[in-house]
């Protein structure tokens, strides 16, 4: 609907003229409501129209795009000001008093922009090409993209004062609409975050229906075809519909606001570079698309004309003011935009030795531990919608809070923590049984890699992963040979119980959490390595040679195609869970993982406490054919151990 109240298009002979027959409408409309019979019909319906409306911007595309020439000998359009809404005469065209309107010949209105769309290309489908699809799916299809739009983005669904759409967040405020439409900034921060959710969302369905016709084009399987005229096409669903006039017009104000006002890239530019490139590039290829088109680029000229002129006349001030004048760091309003950090990668080995390094005792000299810093652009995960998984990415954050108090006393940790850690791998996994073996506390002031019992250790600024595809299963085994106790059982597990569980889908995955009670993770946070970015060759082997075994690592060469992310301020009830193991091939395996240093921070961050736990996670281990003492298996998890 429309929202702005100090201006509108340039008048022209088409807009301002002859605004009698305006109000004679209105009274027409009137003294339909009221049911008293018109003196006449008219001649055709008249539309209401704003030219910064982008609901109304809709209908005045169809109109544009349905018949060369427009739909004028058809339909009359009106254009009106924001003033215009308010006088009694509209609210009986329109009760909630927005744009845009149609009065139909007989004197009944209608309203709301996608009833009007579906009106008039019910009624005047045939004066041009459809821009409805032709079969259920391909309707279904589109209705979906229209009323996502209309409910997450464009509509406050209620004329409560108070209430604004998504995308009043990006000009609504106190300081120019006052208290009834304004907004807090936690609030608009809120909105801000469903905008950019509803863009994942759309990008991601466009990719998935590109990946749908592919796959029918390639096989021939012209039955599950939604719509012969969709093939190849540039737009939303391939052809035009009106799918794509709803969102172009909110398009462009997002074009127009959310880089300017808010530090987004450019959102529908291909080429854009700074501050990063699009994170949208389908949809940014689709809005090129459209603004080919003669009579949609005059569309988003008009709107965007609008807001150069509000601009000007200081309607974003208050906005700019507001958001300078913040000190939360967790209200976040830029989206989109990833930074440069140095990763520490490791260098290849020369010839004639391996790399890796000692642990307790001597260094032979035969491994050598080097790396090198490189550029990375570091993407925060946060804005991964749908948010990431260990299916989808191998990681996860959940929120899980602890009940241990004391991260420094090892029996604690394992009495108290490692139970809650095996359910939450298990939420988090689906595995149905869990072993957690190991923990680790690091603090960022500490150098040694490796904690002393009873210690802590440093953060690892090297990107590694814990396991290799044949150091993880042998892992197992020597763990196996140590004593795994399951409370399931009742008993230490025998190597033939360790091997039947290995026959089986295993996993090994680590969790990771700040012990920090007072601040969120500000120094050397952990960042995590999306694996389908990763090539093979790129990994190569780390040994870690103790004096009773040796472990092995992934390492990793640096590529440009790696795509990191991190959770920034993770909080203490926050965990990141990721798997280092798979034995699934066909998902994610090796998640890569380092300590980095966040050049956002602040220069006083406060150090980093942080603990890690490791687990064995099974996914379909086999029945036991002895019974379960249900006191062993009160607290709902059968392995316990370290």
């Amino acid at each position: 609907g429309a929202s702005e109240d100090t201006s509108s298009c340039e008048p022209g002979a088409e807009h301002y003229t002859n605004m009698r027959h305006l109000h004679r409408a209105f009274a027409r409309a009137r003294s339909t409501l009221a049911s008293t019979p018109l003196d006449k019909p008219l001649e055709k319906p008249i539309f209401f129209d704003m030219c910064h409306s982008n609901n109304a911007a809709r209908v005045r595309l169809w109109m544009a795009l349905k018949r060369p020439g427009g739909m004028g000998h058809a339909i009359e359009s009106r254009m009106l000001t924001y003033p215009d809404l308010k006088k009694a005469d509209f609210a009986a065209v329109n009760p909630l008093k927005k744009v845009p309107a149609l009065i139909l010949p007989d004197g009944a209105p209608v309203f709301e922009s996608n009833v009007i769309l579906s009106f008039l290309e019910d009624k005047y489908g045939d004066a041009g090409p459809r821009l409805t699809p032709r079969t259920p799916e391909g309707r279904a299809a589109m209705e979906l993209l229209c009323r996502v739009h209309d409910l997450y983005i464009a509509s406050p669904n209620t004329t409560a004062p108070g209430f604004s759409h998504s995308q009043g967040a990006m000009y609504l405020s106190y300081g120019w609409h006052g208290p009834e439409r304004g907004m807090d900034l936690p609030t608009r921060a809120a909105k801000i975050a469903e905008i950019w959710r509803q863009l994942c969302w759309l990008e991601a369905e466009l990719e998935a229906s590109d990946r749908r016709r592919a796959m029918v084009s390639r096989l021939h399987l012209d039955k599950f075809t939604r719509d012969p005229d969709a093939a190849g096409g540039p737009h939303l669903l391939g052809q035009l519909t009106l799918a794509d006039l709803t969102w172009f017009p909110t398009c462009v104000f997002m074009e127009f606001m959310l880089p300017r006002f808010f530090g987004w890239p450019q959102l529908f530019d291909p080429a854009a570079a700074d501050p990063a490139p699009t994170p949208f590039p389908r949809l940014a290829a689709w809005y090129s698309a459209m603004r080919a088109e003669p009579a949609v680029e005059a569309v988003r000229a008009e709107i965007w004309a609008y807001w150069e002129e509000m601009e000007a006349a200081g309607q974003f001030k208050p906005i700019v003011d507001e958001i300078a004048a913040s000190a939360d760091p967790t209200l976040k309003l830029t989206y989109g935009v990833p930074q440069a950090v140095q990763l520490n990668y490791q260098q290849p080995p020369p010839a004639g030795k391996g790399t890796g390094r000692y642990i307790n005792q001597p260094d032979l000299g035969d491994v050598v531990d080097e790396h090198v810093a490189a550029e990375v652009t570091m993407r925060d995960a946060r804005e991964l919608h749908p948010p990431a998984s260990l299916d989808a990415l191998g990681f996860a954050l959940q929120s899980w809070p602890t009940k241990c108090d004391d991260f420094e006393d090892d029996d604690a940790v394992v009495a108290t923590y490692y139970g809650e850690m095996m359910d939450l791998v298990k939420a988090a996994s689906g595995a149905e049984r869990v072993f957690i073996f190991d923990h680790t506390v690091r603090e960022s002031g500490n150098t040694n890699l490796n904690a002393a019992a009873g210690g802590s250790a440093a953060p690892v600024p090297r990107v590694h992963c814990d396991y290799t595809a044949s150091g993880a299963p042998r892992r197992l085994q020597q763990l196996g040979a140590e004593g795994i106790y399951s409370r399931l059982r009742g008993r230490v597990l025998t190597p033939e119980d360790v091997e039947e569980l290995a026959a089986g889908r295993f996993a090994f995955i680590n969790v990771w959490r700040s012990i920090d009670d007072s601040h969120p993770v500000m120094q050397q946070p952990l960042a995590v390595c999306d694996e389908k970015s990763v090539a093979e060759e790129d990994r190569f082997t780390y040994e870690l040679r103790f004096p009773d075994r040796t472990g092995e690592n992934y390492s990793l060469r640096h590529s440009r195609a790696h795509r990191w992310y991190y959770f920034p301020r993770q909080t203490k009830d926050e965990c990141l869970v990721f798997k280092v193991y798979d034995k699934r091939e066909d998902g994610p395996r090796f998640v890569f993982h380092t300590a980095f240093s966040d050049p956002s921070s602040p220069a006083d961050a406060p150090p980093r406490r942080s603990i890690e736990v490791r687990a064995i996670a099974f996914f379909d281990p086999p029945e036991l054919e002895e019974p379960v003492d249900a006191m062993r298996t009160a607290q709902g998890e059968p392995f316990a151990g370290r």
